[in-house]
């Protein structure tokens, strides 16, 4: 399949400004990374965030990723070759490859993290794609020779390739010395080009360049081509205060800066720092716990989709940064039709009537927000629109880390939350749909949901994928599990000494290739 085909997103906007004689001096071999929380693990794929996803893409790599024009490509596989009923891949790795530790990299030691992904006990957050759960099943896996394995799946796997692709679903191969005998993980040892030094929670990630790196062919492409390590040393700081960043990107304490707010582009701007604008099909959504007491009711759910207005909230918080969107199937894509805008309109009166008729009588419903000043923001104004609609909205504001453990245990009402790219509505469908007993953290545990989703995962035909993934919306819009509420560009602010970044739609940093000089 050719995925560029099933998704074209805007072409990144690269601003930069004439560097003047104020330029600060820095120190060439280390790039200071300000982001807006710690990562939530070193273990990848295992209590993951887009934090954790984005810095351990730098020290371990899976066999196949998306490049900038969405085109799968090989990265530590060489070739593969795919049976004509789809139920088997033989993949061919590239020779000379080794990790962190020397160790070359063998069809063995893929089996070993297959396995290891599969197993329960590693709590791996996309198995049920591979086990069975969520499309076919991966039943045998098989060393054809020191650098071939061949998976064998229970039917037709049509979509192996676009999953392992997919960041947030990548089994990363890691070297067996990662984990300790009783199965605790240590460190990442990858195959990267940067090597995991330290961490110092809630501080710092430390990187360090892997001088022995065998990168794949070609240029560097999203998560492809050649990822050569320029800067010897990357140091993710977490800084969760934006104006604390921006001030320290100002200082020339820190050299690139992530969700930076649209107040601050043009000042940034004019003081001679980069800003690079990328959109992506990232998606800001309201969660909406349909199991709380409160939300049960689909009525109420369809009241608030009715009280919020999401050209409103696109309008006062993005400055043409962010795209009003309600569906799972960004403006761009090729599987975007005129049924993917169905939703609830916008409409005061008709949320009061369903209110009434589901008995609501202003008993309070908390909405969930990290405390970060763009999340704050958002939920600030979504409460005052349900105010306006008579529904009473208390706002709970926590950490980042502890949204995400509420999230995972399905602990809350309302919530402002964000999805980080998918490539393809596939993989965001089976984000959150599901049985809520076995995983809390899903937000649609619907019979019929759950039908089309199977019987998606199993079709390649354009048509008829647009076909299925449109009835999987208009579905949500009558069951409002979830309100989606736009898109977003990721906006990241550069140092005039950094030079190389480039965004891409995937919308992860990516620091490979990037260089940084003294004045």
């Amino acid at each position: 399949m050719v995925f560029k085909d099933a998704l074209r997103m805007g072409i990144a906007v690269l601003v930069p400004v004439a560097i003047g004689s104020a330029a600060i001096a820095q120190e060439d071999t280390t790039l200071r990374i300000g982001l807006h929380a710690d990562i939530a693990s070193a273990n990848p794929g295992v209590n993951r965030d887009g934090n954790s996803d984005m810095v351990l893409a730098h020290v371990v790599e899976g066999l196949v990723a998306y490049d900038s024009d969405l085109d799968i490509q090989p990265v530590l596989a060489e070739s593969w070759t795919i049976s004509d009923d789809q139920t088997q891949y033989e993949i061919t790795l590239r020779p000379d490859v080794q990790f962190h530790n020397g160790e070359p990299l063998t069809a063995d030691l893929v089996v070993w993290n297959f396995e290891r992904y599969l197993e329960a006990e590693t709590n791996f957050q996309c198995a049920a794609r591979f086990s069975g759960e969520v499309g076919p099943a991966i039943s045998d896996m098989e060393v054809v020779d020191d650098l071939t394995v061949r998976f064998t799946f229970t039917e037709a796997a049509p979509h192996f390739l676009t999953t392992m692709a997919t960041i947030q679903c990548t089994p990363w191969i890691i070297h067996p010395d990662s984990v300790a005998e009783d199965g605790s993980f240590i460190k990442p040892i990858g195959t990267g080009p940067y090597e995991f030094a330290t961490w110092e929670t809630s501080r710092y990630v430390e990187l360090t360049a892997f001088d022995r790196y065998s990168p794949a062919e070609g240029e560097k492409s999203g998560y492809a081509g050649a990822k050569i390590a320029e800067i010897p040393t990357l140091r993710f700081l977490t800084v969760p205060d934006a104006s604390t960043r921006v001030n320290g990107l100002r200082a020339g304490e820190i050299d690139v800066i992530d969700e930076i707010e649209p107040t601050v582009i043009e000042s940034l701007q004019s003081g001679g720092f980069t800003i690079d604008i990328q959109p992506t099909p990232a998606w800001m959504i309201l969660q909406v716990q349909s199991e709380a007491e409160s939300l049960a009711d689909v009525r109420i759910r369809q009241a608030i989709a009715h009280a919020i207005n999401s050209d409103q909230l696109v309008s006062a918080i993005g400055e043409g940064l962010y795209m009003s969107n309600p569906s799972i199937i960004p403006p761009q894509s090729v599987y975007r039709t005129e049924r993917s805008s169905i939703w609830p309109e916008y409409n005061i009166e008709q949320a009061r009537t369903l209110l009434d008729e589901a008995g609501y009588d202003g008993e309070p419903i908390s909405l969930l927000v990290a405390n970060r000043d763009n999340r704050v923001q958002i939920a600030t104004i979504i409460q005052a629109m349900l105010t306006s609609a008579d529904i009473n909205v208390e706002l709970e504001v926590r950490d980042w880390a502890t949204q995400l453990d509420l999230y995972r245990e399905g602990d809350y009402e309302l919530a402002v939350f964000a999805y980080s790219a998918r490539l393809d509505p596939l993989l965001l469908f089976q984000s959150f749909i599901g049985d809520k007993q076995v995983e809390p953290a899903r937000q649609w545990d619907n019979d019929e949901a759950a039908a089309l989703l199977a019987e998606v995962s199993m079709v390649t035909d354009t048509a008829r994928r647009t076909e299925l993934f449109n009835d999987l919306h208009e579905l949500m819009a009558e069951q409002v599990p979830l309100i989606g509420l736009f898109n977003f560009s990721v906006v990241t602010g550069l140092a005039p000494e950094v030079s190389g970044y480039e965004g891409w739609p995937g919308g992860t940093h990516r620091f490979w290739g990037v260089q940084k000089t003294s004045e």
